[in-house]
């Protein structure tokens, strides 16, 4: 008799789709923390650096658009089993290039590191959605926090790691060794069925069943909302640094903000579960909008004064839960689960490859505080259609 998702939703399945976000995580801040060193060992520009996160991302639009049908057709853990593998070896690959001075190995690497991020993104979402549908809390924040929980300890490491004359090298190649074969042990265990829709689709695709117009539109907004607020992370990560510097503070001053925004983040998303089941998923949308907006709102204001602190940390809260609502809404109906993932995440994903050439292309017109004025006009217009995040009305009917 195989595992049903009722009998695996505990403690393990929780572990174990923690342990896919806070891989994930980790790997993806033991390199990137590491940007200055691979600029200055392959010799080459912002600019190129920009063009190595370009093809990360265009890499990962890639991974996400196949997900869908993989997990439909073979399950979660026949997924989630590549990507964990899958990005462990592409990093390995770009660590070479940085070794021999090869700037487009590298570029080759990260593009080829995308497929498999993307695909872990989406296979850590649907083991994710499946456990928080079966709880009776709200179990999505706290996974989604163990993205930002990666994130900050692998930052953190890797900053010691730098201080105590740690090469690269001996770095990502322990991280890889360390936390890859530690997740792969971890997704070994999911049962075979996890990710497939409830009939049986493995023959024939067509069979899978289809959104309804109402939903489809449903998604299409939600993945609006899910887009806004990827947009506005992406933002901070990129422009928050720059941006005070431009503003005459140091860059200490300016590493800080970003530190906080990020701290905003890690804890809502620890107690955002409690927040959720208290006001519901529609008004989590809400005020989180509202308190991103404020937050952008004030840190673009830091010309002025010292508002950079307050705003960047409201920000990061405000940013915090939105992604996770979107997941868990997108997914009310099981049956179409997989089918609307993969729109969110394309959404998300454009969202990622757009957040330099919006942003940037508007900063060069606007300046570079000018430009946080897209971000909080795209958080008011979530606020505004946050409603579509209420529990799907097909599935309340059924």
């Amino acid at each position: 008799m195989p595992t049903t998702l009722k009998s695996y939703a505990g403690t393990t399945w929780f572990i174990t789709a923690f342990s896919m976000f806070f891989g994930r995580g980790f790997l993806y801040s033991s390199w990137s923390s590491r940007g200055p060193e691979v600029q200055e060992r392959l010799g080459v520009s912002i600019t190129d650096m920009g063009i190595i996160a370009t093809l990360f991302a265009a890499g990962a639009i890639i991974g996400v658009l196949g997900s869908g049908q993989i997990i439909t057709r073979r399950g979660s853990r026949f997924l989630a089993l590549i990507t964990f593998v899958g990005m462990p070896t592409a990093m390995a690959l770009a660590v070479i290039g940085v070794v021999i001075g090869s700037f487009p190995l590298v570029a080759t690497a990260l593009f080829i590191y995308g497929f498999p991020f993307g695909a872990a993104d989406f296979v850590s979402n649907v083991e994710a959605a499946d456990l928080d549908r079966t709880s009776k809390k709200s179990r999505l924040p706290m996974l989604h926090g163990g993205y930002s929980i990666g994130v900050l300890v692998g930052a953190s490491l890797t900053s010691l790691l730098i201080v105590a004359n740690i090469s690269l090298e001996v770095q990502v190649g322990v991280t890889l060794l360390a936390i890859g074969v530690y997740t792969v042990y971890r997704v070994a265990g999911l049962p075979l069925h996890h990710g497939k829709p409830m009939h049986d689709a493995s023959e024939h695709a067509d069979a899978r069943p289809k959104l309804t117009p109402a939903a489809k539109k449903r998604v299409t907004l939600i993945s609006t909302i899910a887009f806004t607020f990827v947009l506005a992370e992406g933002s901070a990560a990129i422009f928050i640094p720059l941006a005070l510097v431009t503003a005459g503070r140091s860059p200490a001053e300016a590493a800080f903000a970003y530190t906080l925004f990020s701290l905003g983040m890690a804890v809502a998303r620890v107690i955002g579960g409690r927040i959720v089941d208290a006001i519901g998923r529609a008004r989590v949308v809400f005020w989180s909008s509202v308190f991103a907006a404020v937050g952008v709102a004030l840190f673009s204001l830091s010309q002025l004064g010292s508002f950079e602190y307050v705003g960047a940390l409201l920000w990061g809260f405000g940013n915090s839960l939105p992604i996770a609502m979107t997941v868990s809404a997108v997914t009310d109906n099981r049956a179409t689960a997989n089918r609307s993932q993969s729109t969110l995440w394309t959404w998300v994903y454009f969202g990622n490859l757009g957040v330099g050439p919006i942003l940037g292309g508007i900063s060069a017109l606007t300046g570079i505080f000018g430009a946080f004025l897209v971000p909080v006009a795209l958080l008011t217009g979530s606020a505004i259609i946050s409603r579509v995040t209420k529990p799907d009305p097909e599935v309340i009917r059924q």
